[in-house]
């Protein structure tokens, strides 16, 4: 039954994290941090016997490869880690309720950055370490699930992406799963590492360095001390660097290391993004009230971080989007994201190109009526399903953000900060709120109905809304 497979995967995936909670569990006993180590050894002790009793009890299950396993195991699996990360803060905050702890636990785990508890955790090293931690292993998970369940369901045209990865007999479903994260894990790590060691050698303390590698390679933009601010030249281009890189397509970093002969390792997507970023930074140069080297490092600073979605800012960047239509620039940068296997949110570069390459077929079919054209991607003919496939995810994309913005606009929340909550949450990119809104209050504080709808956003945000979509088909729940 492919309900007991579900069960046991989930079992495997809370297992992990478990495990991962002992780092801020020892640490907050070496700190002294008291209170912080005994809500995580409440959250271990829990998580460890709900994971290890799904382990225990469908450990036997049939290996079946279902789409509804497929479909569902992404969107469960996310639910149940949300739950999962945020159990720590429950224990540590109970007066603010299981949902809020939840809302804290989705927005890590899907490296949205959002902060439930603003002004009541930055003392805590212990707690601050959880939340890189978890982003950091869920900037990871993505990777994972968009080169392995997402691909094989060809969410959003994802089947144009050749991977390289050596796959061998695991060529679909979770096996294939399990091979991307057991060859792509030690090059997370060794990125993680490098970028580390680099912001080190700029003057950080090994912990703080720590904190924003795993911040810049997951893309969270949680800087120590929940800060999004960036100081230091040399600390801005190390972070810049390897926001870069970490929204690039991480098997493309693997075939080039290897140096594998394979298309499309320096391809189209790497081109748009480039392009994208450099266009981003000249327009926010051109829109600055001053010019300089610092504005022009600054609007090179905004753009990638837009791009990446992780909103990080440079102290001095106060005339880099500070008007309206650097604001939009930002947006438009933010909702675009970066690479498909990349760690960023945002609708990707590869619909972006295949977007624009429709748009300019158009304009040739109306100048040559009766001309025939043929759309590839990296030497790939783009079927019409994958277009279909494309437009499904763009029009459940706007739907979701509509929608989404008039729940809470109904529940009480302003209109323009119901868009700025709406749109920062399904592009994962928790200080875009900041752009849309000058007068955004935070995101403590919300009720929970308003939690509920902002987690929703982000959990289709990372697993993409044709997924969330194909909920609602009937034909997923027939036979």
């Amino acid at each position: 039954m492919w309900t007991s497979r579900l069960f046991f995967l989930i079992g495997c995936w809370i297992i992990i994290l478990a495990l991962l909670q002992c780092i801020p569990f020892l640490t907050a006993v070496f700190l002294g941090e008291t209170e912080v180590a005994s809500s995580f050894f409440a959250s271990i002790s829990i998580v460890m016997l709900v994971g290890g009793s799904l382990y225990m009890g469908f450990r036997s299950s049939e290996r079946v490869r279902v789409r509804k396993l497929t479909i569902l195991l992404p969107l469960v699996g996310g639910i149940c880690l949300a739950f999962a990360t945020g159990l720590p803060f429950f224990f540590l905050f109970p007066d603010a309720g299981l949902i809020t702890a939840f809302y804290e636990g989705m927005s890590l785990i899907t490296t949205t950055g959002a902060g439930a508890y603003e002004g009541a955790v930055e003392e805590m090293k212990a707690l601050q370490l959880w939340r890189l931690l978890a982003a950091w292993l869920g900037g990871f998970m993505s990777i994972c699930i968009t080169l392995s369940l997402l691909t094989a369901l060809n969410s959003g045209g994802l089947q144009l992406h050749r991977s390289p990865l050596p796959y061998g007999d695991s060529d679909k479903g979770y096996p294939r799963l399990r091979a991307t994260a057991q060859t792509l894990l030690p090059l997370y790590i060794l990125f993680t590492a490098v970028c580390c060691l680099l912001l080190m050698l700029g003057g950080e303390a090994f912990g703080d360095a720590a904190m924003l590698a795993m911040a810049a390679i997951s893309t969270t933009g949680i800087g120590p001390a929940s800060s999004h601010i960036v100081a230091g030249g040399w600390v801005q281009f190390v972070v810049a660097l390897f926001s870069l890189a970490a929204i690039l397509n991480w098997d493309m970093h693997y075939a080039r290391i290897k140096q594998l002969r394979v298309k499309g390792t320096f391809g189209q997507e790497t081109r748009s993004l480039l392009l994208v970023t450099g266009f981003g930074t000249l327009l926010l140069f051109l829109l600055a009230d001053d010019f300089g080297w610092s504005v022009f490092w600054g609007s090179v600073f905004a753009s990638i971080s837009a791009v990446a979605t992780t909103g990080f800012q440079a102290p001095y960047n106060a005339s880099v989007g500070a008007s309206l239509p650097s604001s939009i620039v930002i947006i438009v940068l933010t909702c675009v994201g970066g690479c498909v296997a990349g760690t960023s949110g945002g609708l990707k570069q590869l619909r972006a190109s295949i977007v624009y390459m429709l748009g300019r077929g158009e304009i040739d079919r109306l100048a040559h009526p009766h001309g025939v054209r043929t759309l590839r991607y990296e030497e790939e003919v783009i079927q019409s399903k994958d277009i279909d496939t494309i437009w499904l995810l763009l029009g459940g994309f706007v739907s979701l953000f509509v929608a989404a913005s008039l729940v809470l606009a109904i529940l009480g929340i302003g209109f323009q900060e119901a868009i700025a909550l709406s749109l920062s949450s399904l592009t994962l990119s928790a200080p875009l709120a900041g752009v849309i809104d000058p007068y955004f209050p935070g995101f403590s504080g919300l009720h929970d109905a308003d939690y509920i709808v902002l987690s929703v956003l982000m959990l289709v945000g990372r697993v993409e809304a044709s997924l969330f979509l194909a909920l609602f088909a009937r034909s997923m729940w027939r036979g």
